[in-house]
């Protein structure tokens, strides 16, 4: 799965899956999808575009807007996914179900790397990843489910890229330049370097928050 702020593309044997970020203003995520394809329209070319922006509704002109955009790197909008197909139930958890939910997330695929990621390195994966080792800024990690680092991680995570709340990001040292857990997204305090124990990164009520031996140390909330 690739991913920028507000958008993720991912890539399967039906086509490629948009999903757009339903909390920012359309006009922002167009721009981006613009700059995204305009450096990776070669390896797109042809292909069949199915997009899921959760509950968010477009208007005909937005729509338009969209799928002219697509038509212009030989894209075709092939339809719009439902809660159903993205979450795999019949009607998608509020939030609060899926916030209690946590230990559902320990099944699943997952993915361990034996080795330090340095800047530049970049995983994408469909499931959990464990990194033994560090995560060095200029790295990053997306993946749909959790992410675990028995080392500092001080690069990007994206845990529940596709969307799912349940996902948790935890760290030996957990000083990361970005995190994201689904749509939510926060950061270290600038200059934060002060170890503080093992951490995870979860939500709750609504908020990013990350919580250490010793209670809550910092959170965010939507950007």
């Amino acid at each position: 799965m690739t991913r920028t702020e507000h958008l993720s593309i991912k890539g399967t044997r039906d086509g490629l899956v948009l999903y757009l970020d339903p909390n920012v203003e359309f006009q922002i995520v167009l721009d981006e999808l613009k700059h995204y394809l305009g450096e990776s329209s070669q390896f797109l070319q042809g292909a069949t575009v199915r997009c899921y922006a959760g509950e968010r509704g477009y208007n005909a002109e937005e729509l338009q807007a969209l799928t002219s955009t697509l038509a212009s790197y030989n894209l075709e909008l092939s339809g719009w996914l439902k809660a159903a197909e993205v979450y795999g139930k019949t009607t998608r958890p509020s939030d609060v179900e899926r916030e209690k939910g946590d230990e559902s997330m320990a099944e699943g695929n997952c993915l361990f790397i034996d080795r330090t990621l340095r800047s530049g390195n970049s995983v994408q994966y469909e499931g959990h990843v464990v990194v033994l080792g560090d995560v060095n800024p200029g790295a990053e990690i997306i993946s749909t489910g959790n992410i675990v680092v028995l080392g500092a991680l001080r690069g990007v995570a994206h845990a529940g890229a596709s969307g799912n709340r349940l996902a948790t990001v935890s760290a030996y040292h957990l000083i990361p330049t970005q995190l994201r857990i689904a749509d939510l997204l926060t950061r270290a305090p600038d200059g934060e370097d002060t170890w503080r124990g093992p951490e995870i990164a979860r939500v709750k009520e609504g908020q990013l928050i990350v919580e250490g031996l010793a209670g809550m140390t910092w959170k965010g909330s939507l950007r």
